[in-house]
């Protein structure tokens, strides 16, 4: 097989992968009324808690409009709680409510599982050749100086 025709199999199997990896917590999050965005909220502020908004919006790679019902949606629905940074009380930092921890960890449990049985079956269960390459398509993103905080 020439490498362009491997390559395109290639992208079409990434495209293929994420819909799979997505499809399987939208349905879960769906049913409380939320959003991947939300859901990647949740998941960032579980890894980085008292992660401030505008290191979130680097994170995210969204504007702080676009952030701001995502985060009100969380709140009241008591699975987020913004507060204000003890350092500059102009800034506002986001915790997880016992509520938002047992959610995400259910989405993570799923998403552990998926990924971690797909490593395990392509021969690589310690994931190193696909965090390889992970690092290199993300190596430019604005979040990848938080991924050291996980």
């Amino acid at each position: 097989m020439d490498s362009e025709k491997q390559l395109h199999q290639q992208i079409a199997l990434f495209y293929l992968a994420c819909k799979t990896f997505s499809d399987t917590t939208d349905t879960l999050i769906t049913t409380h009324g939320l959003s991947r965005l939300h859901h990647r909220i949740l998941f960032f502020t579980a890894r980085i808690p008292g992660v401030t908004t505008g290191e979130l919006i680097k994170l995210l790679e969204i504007s702080k409009q676009a952030l701001q019902k995502p985060l009100q949606d969380l709140k009241e629905k008591g699975l987020l709680h913004i507060g204000m940074s003890e350092q500059d009380r102009r800034k506002r930092t986001l915790f997880l409510t016992s509520a938002g921890l047992r959610l995400i960890s259910e989405l993570d449990s799923v998403q552990r599982k998926q990924l971690g049985d797909a490593l395990k079956n392509a021969g690589d269960p310690k994931g190193k050749i696909f965090s390889a390459v992970l690092k290199e398509f993300a190596k430019n993103r604005s979040g990848m100086p938080f991924i050291d905080q996980f």
